[in-house]
C-alpha cells in the first residue's frame, strides 16, 4: 500500500489493485485479539478475580467464565482469560488519572 493506491505483485511486475480486490483481502485477514487467541497455559484458576469481585459486591457466578467470554469456541481458555488467572507471565502496568491532566495520578 501507498500513497498512491494498492499493488499486488504479479510475476516480475506490480499492478495496481482493484478496489474489489482490496475489500476481498480485507475480508480474508485474520482477526486476532484477547478473545480470539489461545492462552499459553489451559490449567487457570481465578480466585483473586472472585475476591475482586465479592470485595465490591458484585455477583460472580458460575458461569463467569462463559459471561466474560474467557474462552474459545473450542472450549480452551483465551489470551484474555490468562491475563485474569491467578499465575501468569504477564506483567500489567495501569495509571488511574485524577482527570483530564496527565499529571495528577490517583
Amino acid at each position: 500500500m501507498s500513497e498512491t493506491g494498492c499493488f499486488i505483485r504479479v510475476g516480475s511486475s506490480v499492478q495496481p489493485m482493484s478496489e474489489q480486490m482490496i475489500e476481498d483481502l480485507l475480508a480474508k485477514r485474520q482477526r486476532t485479539s484477547l478473545q480470539t487467541t489461545i492462552s499459553p497455559r489451559q490449567r487457570l484458576t481465578f480466585k483473586q478475580l472472585q475476591i475482586y469481585y465479592q470485595d465490591r459486591n458484585l455477583a460472580l457466578n458460575d458461569h463467569f467464565i462463559d459471561n466474560l467470554d474467557l474462552r474459545l469456541s473450542s472450549g480452551e481458555y483465551n489470551y484474555a482469560a490468562y491475563l485474569l488467572a491467578d499465575e501468569n507471565g504477564a506483567s500489567i502496568k495501569v495509571a488511574k488519572y485524577a482527570g483530564t491532566d496527565k499529571v495528577d495520578l490517583d
